[in-house]
């Protein structure tokens, strides 16, 4: 017996299947009365002191992934005899196929099967350059909401668009959509971040991360750049992969790829958390790496076809960025949000993209809410605006950033310069917003492939009939029907 090997014990009228995680345990269905949960267990509590057999195939998964599909399953409590049994989860992991010999060996249940099986309709979808009227009015009067790459009824909470650039390099600036040139570090749908894009996007980051380094080295900072140099020697590897015909070694390099970007995850998110505990200038920039290292290792899957694991890590991944990015636009609001509502940002900053900030954290207030709650901090900041100076973090504002007199840093110098910044740092947390939205979309993106009944390449490759005119910048797919999408928040 191996890793990732479909085994199985002789229970008399029937076996009993699961997968071996080659540490002396084993994932399988367990409980009784026909009904069980999808359990991590040990080897002996699997055979129960029976023979153990391993299931030979032709064609199979490498153990890597049998083991990433058996773990996204864990704790699942759908089981079926006759649609979702332990032989069928088994074999899914090992081949991605849903089957189960047992039943296709009862008569009256294998028809019933095979027509299940067969029956995969795909829906109509058709692609066009504009927005339709019923979509631009819906957008303008509220009864549509845009959630990264997809418009949907406020009411109904039904997708009725999908929105995709029609280049990968183009920011587009839509007012309808209220997208600009600064939106996010990601594209609007993940079909667009193919690894030559992430691979440009990191390039982005660490030049700004260089062009910071002088002023860190005033306050004793370093900036390891090693780990990008790690990051990018895994997107060469994914990208080298998809052009490999043959796809067992295509699979093989893309799980080296997997792997190296996993690493680069976990490296990212501890230099995220210690720069988020210190209140750093570089935190919004290893946010964004990170963000591209998820988006990276999601495109990895896609790439070898095994989308159900691209929707466990995606919301995984989401869970693990929610408080992180939280954590930065709490930062960046200050220890007074009010003071974004200064009279001197009148012709910049009004309530209504405060609020919109306020409401990512709670989805319950409303302007007239976000107004009550800061009406006491705006009083507060300006009887004593310099106490709110004092208690900026160096993501903002850092002393050693203004000049200095005898006694320190001239406190009206420093409340000029943040204020001369606030406009800037309030994009900044549009922007991390954004980005938060559009990966938490791409979740929406595999359901979407996943309900019309596509491939991800067919997905990828669906495009308006008509000539693009000059002026197109986006495209929208339409669905037949509205799809039901559950976002992460």
């Amino acid at each position: 017996m191996a890793q990732g090997d479909h085994i199985y014990v002789n229970c008399g009228t029937y076996t009993h299947h699961g997968i071996d995680c080659g540490d002396g345990t084993a994932i399988h269905y367990i409980g009784e009365n026909l009904r069980g949960v999808i359990t991590r267990t040990s080897m002996a509590e699997f055979t129960s002191g029976k023979q153990i057999f391993v299931k030979q195939y032709e064609t199979f998964e490498f153990s890597d992934i049998v083991i990433l599909r058996a773990e996204s399953r864990l704790n699942e409590n759908n089981y079926n005899l006759f649609f979702n049994n332990c032989e069928h989860f088994a074999t899914w992991c090992k081949t991605g196929k849903h089957e189960s010999e047992q039943v296709n060996r009862a008569a009256t249940v294998a028809a019933t099967v095979a027509e299940i099986g067969a029956r995969k309709v795909m829906q109509t979808v058709s692609a066009t350059y504009g927005a339709s009227e019923e979509i631009s009015v819906g957008l303008s009067n509220g009864n549509l909401e845009r959630i990264g790459g997809f418009i949907r009824d406020r009411k109904t909470s039904k997708v009725v668009a999908c929105v995709r650039e029609t280049t990968p390099n183009i920011s587009p600036a839509s007012k309808l959509l209220r997208i600009g040139a600064s939106a996010s570090v990601l594209n609007l749908g993940i079909t667009m971040m193919g690894f030559a894009i992430v691979n440009q996007r990191l390039n982005n980051i660490e030049q700004r991360l260089q062009s910071i380094e002088e002023f860190l080295s005033k306050i004793n900072r370093k900036i390891d750049l090693g780990y990008y140099a790690n990051f990018r020697s895994a997107l060469d590897l994914a990208n080298d992969a998809i052009h490999i015909k043959d796809s067992q070694a295509r699979k093989g390099i893309t799980i080296n790829a997997i792997t190296k970007l996993k690493d680069a995850s976990y490296i990212y998110t501890d230099y995220v958390d210690k720069e988020l505990e210190q209140g750093s200038k570089i935190a919004g920039k290893y946010l964004q790496t990170l963000v591209l290292a998820y988006v990276a290792e999601a495109r990895c899957y896609l790439e070898i076809e095994a989308p159900e694991l691209v929707l466990t890590r995606l919301q995984t991944r989401a869970t693990e960025l929610r408080p992180r990015i939280q954590k930065y636009v709490e930062l960046l609001l200050t220890s007074n949000p009010a003071v974004y509502l200064h009279p001197q940002f009148k012709d910049q900053i009004d309530l209504r993209r405060l609020t919109q900030i306020l409401q990512w954290i709670n989805p319950a207030l409303d302007e007239n809410a976000v107004f009550e709650l800061q009406r006491e901090n705006l009083v507060n900041f300006l009887q004593d605006p310099n106490k709110w100076v004092d208690s900026l973090p160096s993501a903002i504002l850092d002393r050693v950033e203004v000049p200095w007199g005898m006694f320190g840093p001239n406190p009206e110098h420093l409340k000029q310069e943040a204020y001369k910044r606030l406009p800037q740092v309030l994009e900044e947390i549009e922007f991390i917003i954004e980005t938060y939205r559009r990966f938490e979309a791409y979740q929406g993106e595999v359901q979407a492939i996943n309900q019309l009944g596509i491939s991800f390449q067919e997905w990828s490759k669906l495009a308006p009939s008509e000539a693009k005119p000059n002026e197109a910048d986006l495209m929208y797919i339409i669905p037949e029907k509205p799809l039901d999408i559950v976002f992460a928040s």
